[in-house]
């Protein structure tokens, strides 16, 4: 009995990835650097010209744990200005902190330097200390997220939204420069079930993160088709989810130890410390009462457990983005099998500006298709 020969399709074999995008959020806003913000310059550009997606820039207020990045329209409209073809993304814009009326007009303002290419992610926020600047609308922040966005989509439209003057009269405004997209692209930034299913009923896109998901990938999965049961339901199209990782690429294995590891202890130190500020903030109480990452003080013995505990399930998690270019190839496949759109690459979580580009040049032989193993 003769095996019949295989056959091989002539057609060229593409292997699909996620797009990938560049995401900011670092932790070294209190250090004394030549420059903070070269990296962001310098990845954003490489980006413009490698077939990145977009770059990310958050909002986080007066502390260490990303305060280079007070406002993302300012380092937008920063980066708007050295970079062609990219989007230009706030990841993620607190609402509540701000005026719907000042968010749509600085994006629109942004969307015109760009020449149409700006979009937004939407947070409720979550830490007690940011809301020193809108201490009324933390209680209800989800909903007064929800309502902003619906105001901004109006101005962004050409509407006029009811508004109260200086001297208490009723009024109406619009927003200008009238923006260059019809629509703002808008993601709904979080990890719960409600989350998702919010966005995929509005039509939203999705942020998430690796880590707020537990680097589960069961977890991610089964949000991901709550989304888009959500939306093809009340949108008719899939949708678009993005996942924020922790990225960094590396040809040999031995500078995921020497480079990676350092780097990513001392940024989830800065990160614990930031959540046992927002349970101070809470209860007054050095935390021991909140609901958080540290439920109260800890030894420095017992932190460093947990820093190389997280460390280890980030790097060998299934939702990792940190080892060999094949290790970081064979994650992305496994993302975009699994419902991931774009992997949102955080870059600086404090290894150094050359070693990081050095990473970029490996992850970029990812941003397009390869057309056949052998081309």
């Amino acid at each position: 009995m003769t095996t019949a020969p295989q056959v091989v399709s002539a057609e060229p074999k593409i292997r699909k990835f996620p797009q990938f995008s560049l995401f900011f959020f670092g932790a070294d806003a209190t250090e004394r650097l030549d420059y903070r913000y070269k990296l962001l310059f310098e990845a954003a550009k490489f980006g413009d010209s490698h077939a990145f997606a977009a770059v990310w820039t958050p909002e986080r207020h007066f502390q260490r744990f990303g305060g280079l990045y007070g406002s993302p329209s300012v380092t937008g409209a920063a980066l708007a200005t050295i970079t062609k073809r990219i989007s230009i993304r706030a990841g993620s814009v607190v609402l509540p902190l701000q005026s719907a009326l000042r968010v749509a007009e600085e994006w629109a303002m942004i969307d015109n330097i760009s020449n149409g290419r700006v979009a937004i992610a939407a947070a409720s926020g979550w830490h007690v200390n940011d809301f020193v600047l809108s201490p009324e609308t933390y209680p209800n922040r989800r909903q007064d997220m929800y309502e902003k966005i619906a105001t901004i989509q109006k101005l962004w439209r050409g509407e006029k939204v009811p508004v109260t003057n200086g001297a208490g009269l009723k009024s109406e405004v619009g927003i200008l420069p009238s923006p260059i997209q019809p629509e703002l692209p808008i993601w709904l930034t979080g990890e719960s079930d409600e989350t998702f299913l919010n966005a995929g009923k509005l039509g939203f896109n999705v942020l998430t993160a690796n880590f707020s998901l537990g680097h589960s990938l069961e977890k991610f999965v089964s949000k991901a088709h709550i989304y888009r049961d959500a939306i093809l339901a009340n949108h008719g199209r899939p949708g678009h989810i993005t996942m924020m990782c922790h990225t960094f690429a590396a040809e040999d294995p031995d500078q995921i130890k020497k480079v990676a590891i350092p780097a990513l202890a001392q940024y989830i130190r800065v990160n614990i410390q930031m959540q046992h500020e927002h349970a101070i903030g809470m209860d007054g109480q050095g935390g021991r009462q909140s609901v958080g990452l540290l439920q109260r003080d800890v030894s420095e013995k017992e932190q460093e457990i947990l820093v190389r505990n997280q460390v280890a399930q980030n790097i060998h998690s299934e939702l990792s983005l940190i080892g060999t270019l094949d290790h970081c190839t064979k994650q992305a496949e496994l993302l975009r099998e699994n419902g991931v759109d774009e992997i949102a690459c955080l870059i600086d979580f404090g290894i150094n500006s050359e070693e990081v580009m050095r990473s970029l040049e490996l992850l970029s032989k990812l941003t397009l298709p390869l057309k056949s193993e052998g081309q």
